[in-house]
């Protein structure tokens, strides 16, 4: 089994390391070896329990255990490497994103007697992912309002038109040429720069 394993992923801080773990499972016995990261992905510490490929399922999300343990069968059938990304819930309740890769060792004999591999909690590295996203839409929501009523401003007094009835031209000319509006609203704005604001709305 390996002794170390680092992983690092994107968006976390250079330097932040994602929890992880390695593990060996002997088929015959169900038994597994886990490293001390193993048994800290899943909220234990060396010692507070016998690992084995029990143990290992039982904490596996219950609307995704049944697919971990078909890709776990697949293998100690036939052999070979499979990964999958899945969750956990450990020992604490908390249900974790993880990352793990197995590689089926198969004997001389043909038969599958040594899985082993690694697994990676990305819980965190998704969540800031997820932040991002989130920021990055509120942003460009933010955006899009101030080009849209910077429009709708060029409307009402190019064709002395109240708030409501410019928006609404807007809108048409979004529905009709199957633009999002936002992007309407930065065309109207371009043309001004260039003073063929009028023209261009003459084409709504």
């Amino acid at each position: 089994m390996w002794s170390k394993l680092d992983a690092y992923l994107f968006p976390l801080p250079v330097t932040a390391v994602c929890p992880s773990g390695t593990f060996e499972l002997d088929v015959a016995s169900g038994n597994m070896q886990w490293s001390e990261g193993m048994f800290a992905i899943h909220g234990l510490r060396p010692g507070d329990v016998v690992p084995t490929f029990d143990v290992l399922m039982a904490h596996k999300h219950p609307v995704d255990r049944e697919p971990v343990q078909a890709l776990w069968a697949d293998l100690l059938e036939g052999g070979g490497q499979g990964a999958l990304l899945h969750r956990i819930i450990d020992v604490r309740g908390r249900e974790r994103r993880v990352f793990s890769a197995i590689q089926a060792v198969t004997a001389p004999s043909g038969q599958v007697e040594q899985a082993r591999g690694f697994m990676v909690d990305v819980t965190q590295s998704l969540r800031i992912e997820s932040q991002h996203a989130a920021s990055e839409a509120i942003e460009g929501a933010f955006g899009h309002k101030a080009v849209i009523e910077q429009a709708k401003g060029m409307v009402m007094a190019l064709r002395s038109l109240d708030a409501e009835s410019a928006f609404q031209v807007l809108a048409a000319r979004s529905q009709h040429a199957n633009v999002k509006l936002h992007l309407v609203a930065e065309e109207l704005i371009d043309a001004a720069v260039n003073g063929k604001a009028r023209e261009v709305l003459e084409g709504y």
